[in-house]
């Protein structure tokens, strides 16, 4: 018996088409859907769509793609293990034909068939490429050299149209997990499914490399097909970022480094692909005017890259002109690239931009205002008003923030949060960053509310007319709480910003910070433990470090603190200069814990830890001897109030901060009851200190 896993999200009436669609293949199917949506209404309409046959599993958050997978697996009493994404749907014979080449040769882990993007199979999607430092390296050089970047697109779409255009199963290194059938025992001897460190992506580039390190063979097999109605949507770029990180620090030990130099290299060498004919902005399919006679195959490739890795593939006998309305409405907003082959080799190159929806912004976010915006703009912020948002944080703070330490708060970013504009001069701001955190044992992507500022001349206003207001809700009521990018927000606003907002109805209390004060200790040097600098193994350490502090404060709610995060939150940062101490047994080497530290005129900030619980006490007598040694009287942390107690056995002093740590209530969401006293935040949660 076969067993489909299948992951929904907001989208029941696709589910249920793709639920369908196995039941017509094979009605002896075992289907499992979990439902990541946490909303009632969704699983309502679920129950109402699927058949009665189908195993249900309603998760009470969003688990991401993998551990929802993982969550179905244990229902899941099939031999063979198909995962099915629910944008993707089956044609007939298309399980059968999997089975078949799965059971031929018993060293095959898994088999998928080919992906049509639609159902007449107009286009098909390229099959995976494994990912690798090295296959980055060839692209990046491929983009700032012409000539190389012409063979590398070349080799790639040969790879992709011998591997489409087969008439038999071929060998991959590398399978898409939204159209997959596996062995069950090729999933026992790696251990598991998927890795539950990955939110979403990844997960089977993760999946593929264990199977294939274990001996097994990965098939495509193109007599067998789906149609998979993928979407192209750039907003989730932060996740590919997130996982990517994740997936090569996990198999390429030195990739930090790697990342850096290539980092170096793009920054010095500019692109320079090949010329491109940009038909500029287009909100419909762009006509791409080419004349030609010839007879023959002509080949159409669509891609998010100039290099065209990787590309959707077209054949036709006659001159290609436009893209079908069927495949445009599946473009989201972006640069796209494509190459038109003609029957004798010759080759077309086009450009084209879609542009991001256009929304009236100031009634969305003025809906309950009677006000005059005649003059008043608002708007999502962008890299490119980095000007205009320095100009403010000055207005609003009175001291300057670095272009540097703006880039590196908000990385990668394609949208910073919501400005406000009278007559073209921002005058307010509600900015916020991704971060992972783990919400009771889950990891799911909050967002850190960051800098949030209002030019002196219009703060005089404290109601719902007023600039806070609109630049908050703005952002609140696109991103944050149920069906939203973020389930959750957290941030650390100034006592007036908070009372502010709970005057307008934004926030709700969950908790508090406590600043913990400890005196030097002059002492001996432990026989039981050791104090050093962290300076070697940085990331095995860390990364082994957070895995059993997550499971210590699986109770609680507390942001990741692996390498990715430490590393770039502390070891990068452009402004202070942070220390990492490493606190081990003498007897058995094992680290206990990891101090962050920031040292000041006559103190020493502890301003991060990553160590279970029980070892807090350790780490903090360890610090006041060393506070002793460095010659400064005092060390002190912050942290969440109902943690300080970890805190304070060792003769700590605790005083209260006075800042507030705020739950979004203006839209729905987690209850405030549910996160009351459950956050575990530190000073280097902030994003000031």
């Amino acid at each position: 018996m076969i067993s489909v896993l299948i992951v929904n999200y907001f989208c029941h009436t696709l589910t249920a088409k793709a639920v369908n669609s196995v039941l017509t293949d094979d009605p002896a199917a075992q289907i499992i859907v979990v439902d990541n949506s946490n909303n009632q209404i969704e699983a309502l309409e679920l129950r109402k769509l699927l058949p009665n046959t189908t195993v249900l599993i309603v998760a009470t958050i969003n688990l991401g793609f993998g551990r929802a997978c993982n969550l179905a697996l244990k229902q899941a009493s099939g031999e063979w293990i198909f995962l099915l994404n629910p944008d993707a749907y089956v044609l007939p014979g298309c399980l059968q034909q999997l089975l078949k080449t799965l059971k031929s040769d018993l060293t095959i882990a898994a088999v998928s068939p080919i992906a049509q993007w639609d159902e007449d199979g107009v286009f098909l999607l390229p099959p995976g490429q494994m990912q690798s430092p090295a296959w980055e390296w060839m692209q990046s050089i491929g983009l700032r050299a012409p000539f190389l970047g012409r063979i590398l697109s070349e080799r790639f779409k040969h790879y992709a149209l011998r591997s489409l255009c087969a008439d038999h199963p071929i060998t991959q290194n590398m399978l898409s997990g939204g159209h997959m059938l596996l062995q069950r025992s090729a999933i026992e001897a790696i251990n598991g499914l998927f890795d539950p460190n990955f939110f979403l992506y990844y997960e089977d580039t993760d999946l593929c490399r264990r199977l294939t390190q274990a001996g097994f063979k990965l098939m495509l097999d193109p007599k067998a097909k789906v149609v998979h109605e993928w979407k192209h949507d750039p907003q989730k770029s932060r996740y590919v970022t997130e996982s990517r990180l994740r997936y090569m620090n996990k198999h390429f030990s030195h990739i930090s480094q790697m990342d850096k130099l290539r980092q170096k290299f793009e920054r010095f060498f500019s692109q320079q692909t090949i010329a491109y004919h940009d038909l500029g902005v287009n909100t419909h399919t762009p006509t791409f005017d080419f004349i030609s006679k010839q007879k023959g195959e002509y080949l159409f490739e669509l891609s998010p890259s100039p290099l065209l890795i990787p590309a959707a593939y077209h054949f036709s006998s006659s001159t290609i002109t436009c893209i079908p309305a069927s495949i445009w409405s599946l473009l989201g907003p972006a640069r796209y690239w494509v190459r038109i082959s003609e029957p004798k080799g010759q080759r077309s190159y086009f450009s084209f931009e879609i542009p991001a929806p256009t929304v009236n912004l100031e009634a969305l976010a003025i809906k309950h205002l009677d006000i005059n915006y005649q003059a008043k703009h608002l708007d999502w912020a962008q890299l490119s008003d980095e000007t205009d948002l320095l100009n403010c944080f000055f207005s609003a703070f009175g001291h300057e923030m670095s272009p540097e330490l703006w880039r590196w708060k908000y990385r990668d970013l394609d949208t910073l949060g919501t400005l406000l504009r009278i007559d073209g001069e921002v005058i307010a701001f509600y900015g916020g960053m991704p971060r992972t955190i783990h919400l009771f044992g889950s990891p799911v992507i909050a967002v850190q509310i960051g800098d949030v500022m209002v030019h002196p001349e219009h703060r005089g206003t404290l109601t719902r007319k007023g600039a806070f207001f609109q630049a908050a809700t703005h952002f609140l009521e696109r991103y944050v709480g149920e069906q939203k990018t973020y389930p959750i927000a957290f941030g650390f606003p100034s006592a007036r910003a908070y009372q502010l907002s709970v005057h307008l109805g934004l926030y709700d209390k969950v908790g508090e910070l406590m600043q913990i004060n400890w005196p030097a200790l002059q002492a001996r040097p432990s026989y039981q433990v050791r104090l050093r600098p962290l300076n070697h193994n940085k990331a095995v350490t860390i990364n082994r470090l957070w895995r059993k502090m997550a499971k210590a404060l699986k109770q609680q709610v507390v942001g990741v603190r692996d390498w990715n995060y430490i590393n770039h939150r502390y070891l990068q940062h452009p402004t202070f200069d942070y220390q990492l101490y490493q606190v081990s047994s003498r007897f058995t080497g094992i680290t206990l814990g990891i101090m962050v530290l920031r040292m000041q005129d006559d103190k020493i900030e502890l301003v991060d830890v990553i160590a279970q619980p029980r070892h807090i006490s350790t780490l903090v007598h360890c610090l006041r001897r060393l506070t002793w040694s460095l010659g400064k009287s005092q060390a002190y942390t912050w942290i969440t109030q109902q943690n300080s107690s970890l805190f304070t056995t060792d003769a700590g002093d605790i005083s209260t901060t006075g800042i507030i740590i705020p739950h979004n209530c203006w839209t729905r969401g987690i209850p405030a009851s549910e996160l009351l006293d459950r956050w575990w935040l530190m000073a280097g949660d902030t994003d000031f200190h």
